[in-house]
């Protein structure tokens, strides 16, 4: 008899949480107020890209010339 009770009351307890949780008033005042509008933060790397893109193709030509140099000694 006792696993029964205990079965019961947690879902009796379940039912009458998720009700008194879920319950939502229909008055509009009741709402919060809207999230405050931010202008996204400027950060660095915004207003440098072609920089970087620069920088990475003359990283990236100068990795291949030195590959190239080595491929040719070896040969």
């Amino acid at each position: 008899m006792r696993p029964q009770i205990v079965t019961i009351l947690t879902l009796a307890l379940f039912f009458i949480n998720s009700a008194s949780l879920l319950g939502q008033s229909t008055l509009s005042d009741s709402s919060p107020p809207p999230p405050p509008q931010r202008t996204p933060p400027e950060l660095f790397i915004d207003q440098s890209i072609i920089v970087l893109l620069l920088a990475g193709i003359l990283l990236g030509g100068y990795v291949l010339l030195k590959r190239n140099k080595a491929r040719n000694i070896l040969d």
